[in-house]
């Protein structure tokens, strides 16, 4: 996999996932896609990809909803996956072997930044992402530039994170850290993160900045299903390292990482049932067009 340059507004966050995270990420892969598999299957049912469309997969990671939509538009359409994580397109590209034959040639992958890459102009027919377009330095110029390579009355669909509050997977086991941890620095609610498209009104405003038309939005509600179908243990082990409290555990003495295990075990024990531990989360399903 080549290497993408690590440059331009985005470069914290291409630093970030090519870094220890996107490793992580990829390491979990299995778990990861348990969780978020039903989110994806939702948003793409919404998405309604078409057989013989052409569809950009924006941030794909390693590459579960490309794989998804490769199928949905069969061997007459197409789907470019794009990521800025090169640890997750390798897992990525690996997949591809899961696809049927005549498939094949209608998925590929590309490691660049979507915020400036040079699209070919109007050739898509579905912009797509799930969970891959909240890192951007200036949404409204990401959406700007990916909107250019819709065709005229193409269409949006992607799925966000909806207010961290509403997001039980991510207070609880947070909550339960910052027992133990320094008080973190205040988070501006807009900066690139997987909660900066949680307010509506901001998303309406950069979707129309950028040219879309007809925005919507859906809320949606989906039980969180994480761990790895073994023990209590094992499922701490995936918060401790995978989200906010992995960031809050950086340098932190032994000490410190031990008891903020033990509370993490307790707020999850409750809601931990064969194997996995379920917990309620809060999205938004966001659709748009491209007026041409």
């Amino acid at each position: 996999m080549d290497k993408i340059e690590v440059s331009g507004p985005n470069a914290q966050q291409i630093e970030f996932w090519n870094g220890e995270a996107g490793s992580h990420w990829s390491e979990r892969d299995d778990q990861m896609s348990l969780m978020l598999r039903p989110l994806g299957a939702e948003a793409i049912a919404l998405a309604a990809p078409d057989t013989g469309e052409a569809v950009l997969d924006i941030g794909c990671g390693c590459g579960d909803t490309t794989l998804e939509l490769a199928v949905a538009v069969g061997a007459t359409g197409r789907v470019v996956g794009v990521d800025i994580s090169a640890p997750m397109l390798v897992t990525a590209n690996a997949k591809r072997a899961q696809l049927p034959a005549e498939l094949d040639g209608n998925c590929s992958f590309e490691l660049a930044d979507a915020s400036s890459h040079d699209f070919t102009p109007a050739v898509f027919d579905l912009l797509f992402s799930r969970f891959g377009v909240m890192f951007f330095a200036d949404p409204a110029t990401a959406f700007a530039n990916m909107r250019g390579a819709l065709k005229p009355g193409g269409r949006l669909a992607f799925m966000c994170w909806g207010p961290a509050e509403q997001n039980d997977w991510i207070m609880v086991p947070m909550q339960a850290a910052r027992e133990h941890l320094p008080a973190p620095e205040p988070a501006e609610p807009r900066a690139p993160g997987p909660f900066a498209f949680a307010d509506t009104d901001y998303v309406s405003e950069f979707l129309q900045a950028a040219g879309f038309t007809n925005i919507e939005f859906e809320p949606t509600q989906p039980n969180m299903r994480m761990g790895n179908g073994s023990s209590l243990d094992k499922s701490v082990e995936f918060f401790m390292e995978m989200g906010p409290v992995s960031s809050g555990l950086v340098n932190q003495p032994d000490a410190v990482r031990s008891a903020v295990r033990e509370s993490v075990r307790a707020a999850i024990a409750g809601s931990y049932v064969d194997g996995y531990v379920e917990l309620q989360g809060q999205c938004w399903l966001v659709t748009a067009s491209n007026p041409g």
